[in-house]
């Protein structure tokens, strides 16, 4: 390949020549692959928020309790002794992940990836629902803050912090336990000032990922994304675009 055809690889795609940021503004996706995945994400996201308080033997379906030192794995419950499977875990994990990126290209990346589930199938479907599809929301952005931008905008705000913030809520139950955060909850913030700084500071996370860095997490942040250079050759399948 001619040293032309390289030149797209000193650049990133989501940023502007003269370093600024490159903003995507995606067309609505459609189509029967696309219906497959929306039912797909949403037997997954139902998964995320469900798992914390399903009980197995009385024990959780998913724990990752850090501080305690107890684990839930499918209602098996592992302790600091058992690190060794967890070892052995990570290494099963990662010889899976080249040999199934090996043979289906980056299917994960597209159809299980909880950053693409919950960006294309939760954020982005309130975005084109309030700001419409892709030449909708770019008039929108380069319009003058009228009355219906800041309250387009307004609107689409403060429904990602909610989302976020739900968000937040059922990732902190995989580290203090689903019915610990009930029990918090119920009992107010004021009292488990702890738990509420944390929620907090996830939400403030999540929304900083889904509102604005979006899909740089892939290309910057992601360590699968990373691997790819070296997951992928000439024979594997992936998305390109026709350059004709």
């Amino acid at each position: 390949m001619s040293q032309e055809k390289e030149n797209f690889r000193d650049s990133i795609g989501t940023i502007k020549d003269d370093g600024k940021r490159n903003v995507i503004y995606p067309k609505k996706p459609k189509g029967s692959f696309y219906k497959y995945r929306t039912f797909l994400s949403w037997f997954l996201i139902a998964f995320l928020f469900l798992a914390p308080f399903i009980k197995i033997n009385g024990n959780q379906f998913l724990l990752f309790n850090i501080i305690d030192r107890k684990f839930n794995i499918f209602g098996q419950p592992f302790w600091p002794q058992d690190f060794y499977l967890l070892v052995l875990s990570l290494l099963v994990g990662v010889v899976f992940v080249i040999l199934f990126t090996v043979i289906f290209g980056r299917l994960f990346c597209g159809w299980i990836c909880p950053q693409t589930i919950f960006m294309e199938m939760v954020f982005r479907k309130v975005e084109y629902a309030i700001e419409g599809d892709r030449t909708k929301q770019i008039k929108l952005d380069k319009q003058e803050w009228n009355r219906e931008k800041i309250g387009k905008k307004s609107l689409k705000w403060t429904l990602f912090f909610i989302i976020s913030f739900l968000i937040s809520n059922a990732f902190l139950a995989y580290f203090i336990g689903g019915d610990t955060l009930i029990q918090h909850i119920k009992e107010g913030p004021f009292v488990h000032l702890g738990t509420f700084l944390k929620l907090i500071l996830f939400t403030g996370v999540f929304y900083f990922v889904f509102a604005w860095f979006r899909e740089q997490v892939c290309i910057i942040a992601c360590p699968y994304g990373r691997l790819q250079g070296v997951l992928l050759d000439n024979k594997s399948i992936i998305v390109a675009y026709d350059h004709k």
